[in-house]
C-alpha cells in the first residue's frame, strides 16, 4: 500500500472516549451535525423467540435482509408496546441485553425483562449491540448513495482494519456486513457505533447536510449542545437524564492499539 493510500485509510475520526463528552463538542471543527440513528428491532414470526445474551441468529438476519423495511419495528413502537415514556427507556432497557456491561444502578432489570417479554410474545428481535442491524445497514447504503458517495472506508471498532467498501454492497440483500465505522474519503461523513450501544452517530459537514438529511433515512434525533452518551441511561425525570458516571463494570473507552 502506498503512502497516499495509508493517508486515505488511516482513521481520521473516533467515537467520543468519555460518556459525558457532548457529541458536538467532540466533533467540533470537523462536523456541524450529529444525528443519533437507532438500530431497528426486527419482527420475524417464523423464528424462535429472542434469548437474552444471544446474538440475532444468522437465519433471522438473512430473512430480514430479504424482507427489508417491512419487518422493521421502530423504537417508538417498542416504547408504546412496553408503556415506556420515551425511546430513552428503550435504550436503557437494551443496555441489559448483550454484554450487560453497565451497573444495574444505572439501568433497569425490570424494564429490560418487561421489554424482552413483550418482544418474545410478538416475535420481535432486539438489535444486537455494537454493529448495524440489517435494516440500518440498508438505510446506510441508501443514505450514502444520496449523499453522492460510491464508496466509503469501512472499519471495525476504534478504526481497526480499514478497507474500501462499495456503497452498492450495502444495498445487497444477500449479505450483511455488520458495519461499525464508516467514513467518506473527503471527510464529509462519519458513521460509528460503540461496542456496547445500539445506536449510530451520523456525523456530517455542512455540505453533506445540504445534500441529504439523516432524518429521512433513520429513526432518531439530532444532538444538541448537551447530548452525549448519557441520553439513555441512569435515572429519568420525565425525559431528562440525571447525568451519572457509570461504574467500573463498564470498560473505559480506549483505543487499544
Amino acid at each position: 500500500m502506498t503512502e497516499a493510500s495509508n493517508q486515505i485509510y488511516r482513521p481520521p475520526f473516533s467515537y467520543p472516549s468519555e460518556d459525558d463528552t457532548a457529541y458536538l463538542d467532540h466533533f467540533a471543527g470537523k462536523f456541524s451535525s450529529v444525528f443519533i440513528a437507532l438500530n431497528p428491532f426486527l419482527r420475524l414470526p417464523d423464528h424462535p423467540p429472542f434469548k437474552n445474551s444471544d446474538p440475532v441468529p444468522d437465519s433471522a438476519i438473512q430473512d430480514a435482509l430479504k424482507l427489508g423495511p417491512s419487518c422493521g419495528v421502530s423504537w417508538q413502537e417498542v416504547a408504546e408496546l412496553c408503556g415506556f415514556a420515551s425511546i430513552h427507556q428503550v435504550n436503557r432497557a437494551l443496555r441489559l441485553t448483550g454484554s450487560k456491561r453497565i451497573s444495574t444502578r444505572y439501568a433497569s432489570q425490570h424494564e429490560t425483562d418487561h421489554m424482552l417479554g413483550i418482544c418474545a410474545a410478538r416475535s420481535i428481535y432486539p438489535p444486537d449491540e455494537g454493529c448495524s442491524s440489517p435494516l440500518l445497514e440498508l438505510s446506510l447504503g441508501s443514505f450514502a448513495k444520496a449523499a453522492g458517495h460510491d464508496s466509503l472506508i469501512s472499519a471495525g471498532h476504534f478504526g481497526s482494519f480499514p478497507e474500501e467498501l462499495q456503497v452498492a454492497t450495502l444495498l445487497d440483500r444477500q449479505t450483511e456486513h455488520g458495519c461499525v465505522e464508516l467514513w467518506a474519503e473527503d471527510k464529509s461523513l462519519y458513521c460509528a457505533i460503540y461496542i456496547d450501544y445500539h445506536y449510530f452517530l451520523i456525523c456530517q459537514s455542512d455540505e453533506s447536510l445540504k445534500q441529504v438529511k439523516p432524518r429521512d433515512y433513520f429513526e432518531g434525533f439530532y444532538a444538541d449542545g448537551r447530548t452525549n452518551d448519557f441520553w439513555g441511561v441512569g435515572n429519568f425525570s420525565g425525559n431528562e437524564l440525571q447525568k451519572k458516571r457509570l461504574t467500573s463494570q463498564r470498560p473505559k473507552k480506549e483505543n487499544p492499539r
